[in-house]
């Protein structure tokens, strides 16, 4: 099978406890529209994002990545932010992805575009390095857990 570009930071994660849900962007996605073969779309101007849920959260190992995305030194750099579910208060949502990307939320709004395709017509090749990044973020991110 061969390597999901953009998968790499939740496969690691996957490693710290069970989740209940996940998301992430990847450069290339299988696309089926109704009616025809599945094809692969080419996102890379699309900066990456890994979301996830964990089953049963560790309060530990949310500070620990947190931590380790906040002094992470790249190219990029990346947040990790948690989003309260409104159906479930005690719940959380995590998303770690390039700064960048909340920073231009309202510019995005303003365009009528998700923050993705804005970037993409903004500045394309921030895509492809972020994606270059997020798998020397991950590196990083193993390395602060092998401690």
């Amino acid at each position: 099978m061969s390597k999901i570009e953009g998968r790499e930071l939740l496969d690691f994660i996957e490693k710290l406890g069970e989740l209940a849900w996940a998301k992430f962007e990847t450069r290339h996605p299988s696309v089926t529209i109704k009616g025809s073969l599945p094809s692969t779309e080419d996102r890379s101007d699309r900066p990456p994002y890994t979301s996830f849920r964990f089953e049963h959260e560790n309060p530990d190992v949310i500070e620990r990545l947190r931590d380790a995305v906040k002094n992470y030194q790249g190219n990029v750099e990346w947040v990790m932010e948690g989003h309260q579910r409104v159906s479930f208060p005690d719940t959380t949502n995590w998303t770690i992805f390039p700064k960048k990307m909340a920073e231009i939320g309202q510019s995005a709004l303003d365009a009528n575009l998700t923050p993705g395709q804005y970037m993409a017509k903004a500045n394309p090749m921030f895509g492809p390095d972020a994606y270059r990044d997020l798998a020397n973020l991950t590196v990083h991110i193993q390395r602060i857990f092998q401690d």
